[in-house]
């Protein structure tokens, strides 16, 4: 289904990406009325299928910048003694 959808849409950018006005034509022809250029009025120019306003990219960087941290450990003393509690599997004190 995206092949379809991708292959629909595709074209319409295709255009819109190879599409120029040749300007010399215009430089060449003199008009008594205002210039105007044929991409004020032309529809591929003015192609979008957004119907909103495009907001502006934004250009997010992050520079990590890499910390050296050594652990040291000093070993001076036992800190923990491992104990078994021979209580938990005795039967109910009643």
């Amino acid at each position: 289904m995206a092949w379809v959808l991708m292959m629909a849409l595709l074209p319409f950018f295709v255009v819109k990406a190879f599409h120029h006005h040749e300007d010399e034509h215009a430089a060449s022809c003199s008009h008594a009325d205002h210039p105007r250029h044929s991409s004020d009025d032309c529809a591929i120019c003015h192609f979008s299928l957004s119907l909103f306003t495009e907001a502006q990219s934004v250009d997010f960087r992050c520079i990590l910048t890499p910390i050296t941290f050594e652990q040291v450990v000093h070993q001076d003393k036992i800190v923990y003694t491992l104990s078994y509690s021979h209580y938990l599997r005795a039967p109910p004190i009643a």
